[in-house]
């Protein structure tokens, strides 16, 4: 079996990764033992891994294609020009800069999670071939994500990659895939991403916190909102925990968005957000889906925030509830410091768990676990979130906050005594 070796230097520090096997396929007079070199950095462990398993798959032979020191390589036929754009990396780069549709932001974030997590292993495969691209390729790179190690905010990389995350770049990869089946004339047979079978939320014993969601019970709303110190951050809560909008469409509500024509239902218009302009800027776009325009009901609570924030800073029709010093867009990294200071005194003051580590982001998903755990219904849920998909919605909120478990057990208590439960109506769409 090949092994990897982390090679350091005299202050201990990892200068590069070295794969190392018994050569199953030498010629006599040849060395007994074959190695290859991997940078020292996240990726070329990585890749280091991803090597390995192709040479064992191999029989302890050099991978076919693999050319020692350089990778892949696909020898260029004389007189056939352009052979190079079927390297993946060119090719991939091609389809993801020529995509249409999509915003300038994301064409980015694609370029960047090649660059991180797919041009280090399959960057100078052949896009043609059955040997570079295959199902058993795919999975050895699979499971390499499934142990990379990746850091949350600014944290050191202890964490596990999440499912979502893998199916996320799996999904990337297949898509690339996809377009040189359908090219014409087709580049491939099929696709090897097609038979992956991929982690799921729950597999290796994974909880809610692998995929960064932390359910908050009101109380403990309270406690973090009270242990703000300004007063639009707590309101900000307020607003976020009551409604469930995402960070993007909170900080893009004005006050012309409430429409209160009917006292006793008032509406929240959810049809704008913040959107990233792939230069490093935003600006106030739709919102992430065609359902993520919408209008939904708002509570008195809520109702009285935003009065609030309008009365005491003398807002426009036209101005931003939540907004920096300025008056500009509210950096997410600027409540967030905020927020995560208050987190820390609220579990100081006995009134969080510590293992819990929220985000802003988490007031959404507790705002839609506390409708389910009270029995509304998940399209209910679904439409006042703007999920495009009920399945998106079903995936995420499979955990319900500990009182919905309270009355689990006692139904299941007193349908094991004999008795009968006490049915309760759930709300419809």
């Amino acid at each position: 079996m090949a092994s990897v070796h982390a090679r350091k230097n005299r202050d201990g520090e990892i200068t590069s990764y070295q794969v190392k096997w018994r050569d199953a396929g030498r010629r006599e007079g040849d060395p007994q033992w074959a190695t290859e070199k991997f940078d020292g950095d996240d990726e070329g462990a990585a890749a280091a891994a991803i090597f390995k398993e192709a040479v064992d798959e191999a029989g302890q032979r050099w991978p076919a294609g693999w050319v020692k020191g350089r990778g892949y390589i696909v020898p260029e036929e004389p007189g056939a020009g352009g052979e190079a754009r079927y390297r993946f990396r060119a090719y991939a780069t091609a389809i993801v800069e020529t995509k249409t549709g999509i915003e300038e932001h994301y064409r980015k974030a694609c370029m960047r999670e090649l660059e991180m997590y797919v041009f280090p292993t399959f960057g100078e495969c052949d896009v043609r071939s059955v040997e570079h691209f295959s199902s058993d390729t795919v999975r050895a790179w699979v499971r390499t994500l499934e142990q990379t190690r990746v850091r949350k905010g600014r944290g050191p990389r202890n964490r596990k990659m999440s499912p979502k995350t893998i199916r996320n770049l799996h999904g990337l990869l297949s898509s690339i895939l996809a377009e040189a089946v359908k090219a014409e004339p087709p580049l491939r047979a099929r696709n090897p991403c097609e038979n992956t079978r991929l982690p799921r939320r729950d597999d290796g014993g994974a909880s809610a916190a692998d995929e960064d969601i932390e359910y908050l019970t009101p109380q403990e709303v309270a406690a973090i909102r009270d242990r703000l110190t300004l007063r639009q951050d707590q309101l900000m809560v307020e607003v976020a925990y009551g409604t469930g909008t995402r960070y993007s469409e909170l900080t893009a509500l004005a006050p012309y968005l409430l429409v209160d024509d009917d006292p006793a239902r008032v509406q929240l218009r959810i049809h704008r957000a913040w959107k990233r302009d792939g230069e490093g800027g935003y600006y106030i776009g739709m919102p992430k889906s065609a359902r993520g325009r919408r209008s939904i009901r708002v509570s008195t609570s809520v109702i009285e925030a935003l009065a609030e924030l309008r009365r005491v800073d003398g807002l426009e029709d036209d101005d931003l509830y939540f907004r920096g010093d300025q008056g500009q867009r509210l950096h997410y990294s600027s409540f967030a410091d905020r927020w995560h200071r208050a987190v820390r005194r609220a579990q100081k003051d006995g009134l969080l768990p510590a293992y819990k580590r929220p985000t802003p982001h988490d007031l959404r998903h507790s705002h839609a676990a506390a409708l389910i755990s009270a029995g509304h219904s998940l399209t209910y849920v679904q439409r006042r979130l703007g999920h495009e998909s009920i399945r998106t919605t079903s995936d995420l909120y499979g955990h319900l906050l500990p009182e919905a478990d309270d009355d689990a057990m006692e139904t299941i208590e007193t349908t094991l005594r004999g008795g009968r439960t006490t049915l309760r109506a759930v709300a419809s769409a």
